[in-house]
């Protein structure tokens, strides 16, 4: 009896820890773009060094790859951080509350700053939403289509603000939807 219980024990420890390393496994395979849950035509993307959700077109190379991050294991140790795959080493992280692309450094700060972790979408738990690992209850979310880090004040415009979808990468892959370019509208099918 005692034997079967270890047996069943290593079993169910066996099977948890590979579904875990399959989950970590999961995230950095390929490159991910991640699109504004309650904007579906704009995507997470830098800018002029800077954090924006802004439309993206087929046609828009640079706006493409700079909407593609490599999901990376986080920097500060724990969770994930996002690195740029046209500015290989310079990373999504937050600088005063505002979203930036930044060269990595070596200070723990940086660290710290470049590294969120992945939770269930607080509007809805099919997409995702990113609480920085060194400001908790803090999450990635856009204002006037700039990219912040604010905290929760639990309102539903807060929520859809800071819930996006993880998409196939922009550079292999174009938007998905089409976009009236004149007023950056989905068109009504």
């Amino acid at each position: 009896m005692y034997l079967h219980s270890v047996l069943k024990g290593l079993v169910v420890g066996s099977a948890v820890s590979i579904s875990l390393l399959l989950s970590q496994l999961s995230y950095g395979q390929e490159p991910s773009s991640f699109k504004s849950w309650n904007y579906p035509d704009r995507y997470i993307r830098h800018r002029l060094s800077l954090g924006y959700i802004d439309p993206i077109v087929a046609r828009d190379k640079l706006g493409r790859k700079d909407a593609t991050f490599q999901i990376v294991p986080g920097l500060a140790g724990r969770c994930r951080s996002f690195e740029s795959v046209n500015y290989p080493g310079h990373f999504l992280r937050h600088q005063n509350y505002r979203l930036k692309l930044a060269k990595q450094t070596d200070d723990q700060l940086f660290k710290e700053d470049a590294t969120f972790c992945v939770v269930l979408g607080l509007a809805n738990s099919d997409g995702r939403s990113f609480e920085s690992v060194n400001f908790p209850k803090h999450y990635i979310r856009h204002s006037n289509f700039e990219l912040w880090l604010a905290k929760s004040d639990g309102s539903k415009l807060f929520k859809k603000d800071a819930t996006f979808i993880i998409s196939r990468p922009l550079t292999v892959y174009p938007p998905s939807q089409k976009i009236d370019e004149g007023t950056n509208l989905i068109p009504a099918d």
